[in-house]
């Protein structure tokens, strides 16, 4: 199932993307309290009346402070045009995958693995052999042995899921993860992690920014709420 369609244009054609689609009709979703104020990856949402999938026009694929193990302008540069839309090449789209399920989704700090991304992993690595593309040029960070690795617990190996890991981590990793009682007790240690770093995001944007203090206090209860779910981050 499809969220949303994700586009990737350089920086500079950003608000140019999104006029162009809002004079096909799509429309920005409107922010939450939270959403006004921090900073994005990626414009609003854009919808459309008639239209199933929504549209995110991007500029950044990561957050903030992993931006460096995807480089934009290195993606865009290595496109490929294929039925008239440019699309990245086989070996971004897997480092796109991993990354963005370990990084932006929390993957890597839940130590959890996603099966419409070990899915897709698999499909695009079958067409990289098809193709005889060459070996990955991003190399292999934390984010991928990991993701590796946990793939690895649940389904047949491939080569990608040699990677070195040593037998004391896939024995922790392989008990966080088919351990129920562990399962449960990590992901509340690791969920409560991400509400103190939402709040300290809060705090961040509270004392810097007056708009926002004003708005958090109009709004008092969708603050709290946001807060509570981890919405920020």
């Amino acid at each position: 199932m499809i969220g949303d369609i994700d586009i990737l244009v350089e920086s500079n054609h950003l608000y140019k993307a999104e006029h162009l689609l809002k004079e096909v009709n799509y429309n920005s979703q409107e922010q939450t309290l939270f959403g006004k104020h921090k900073k994005h990856r990626h414009l609003p949402r854009l919808i459309h009346a008639e239209h199933l999938g929504a549209v995110e026009i991007h500029s950044k694929l990561l957050r903030k402070e992993k931006q460096n193990l995807l480089t934009v302008n290195t993606i865009l540069a290595n496109q490929k045009l294929i039925n008239g839309v440019s699309v990245p090449r086989i070996e971004d789209n897997l480092d796109i995958l991993i990354l963005n399920h370990q990084i932006n989704d929390f993957g890597y700090a839940f130590k959890s693995i996603d099966l419409k991304v070990c899915y897709d992993s698999f499909v695009l690595e079958q067409q990289q052999e098809q193709q005889q593309k060459e070996a990955n040029t991003l190399g292999i960070s934390k984010y991928h042995r990991l993701f590796y690795t946990l793939r690895a617990l649940y389904f047949e190996p491939s080569t990608k899921d040699s990677i070195k890991t040593t037998t004391v981590l896939k024995t922790i990793y392989a008990f966080i993860n088919k351990n129920k009682i562990a399962r449960r007790i990590y992901t509340r240690l690791v969920n409560l992690n991400v509400r103190l770093m939402t709040c300290l995001v809060g705090v961040k944007l509270f004392v810097k920014n007056k708009h926002f203090r004003a708005e958090v206090w109009a709004h008092k209860s969708e603050a709290i709420k946001l807060l509570k779910r981890g919405d920020l981050v």
